[in-house]
């Protein structure tokens, strides 16, 4: 049996590298913004791709925790106890 954190169907296991992805995206994006010497325009560019990941980001987490929910449900329970 596969665990949790192993993708165990394709449609969550393209969610979580779309995820892995864009948290990558917005480390960069954050690390590009603490930079003291940006004039505005860049700034502001590192601000709008930083708000388009972090909407990407939000646009694969929940589709994702819906997989997550579907494969858990299908589950067998564990009857160890």
């Amino acid at each position: 049996m596969k665990s949790l954190v192993t993708p165990s169907s394709d449609i969550l296991e393209m969610h979580l590298a779309e995820l892995a992805e864009e948290c990558a995206s917005i480390l960069g994006y954050v690390a590009m913004l603490k930079k003291a010497e940006l004039d505005s325009d860049e700034r502001e560019k590192y601000e709008a791709m930083l708000y388009a990941a972090l909407t990407h980001l939000l646009n694969h987490a929940k589709p994702a925790i819906k997989e997550w929910d579907r494969i858990v449900e299908q589950m067998p329970e564990d009857k160890s106890d």
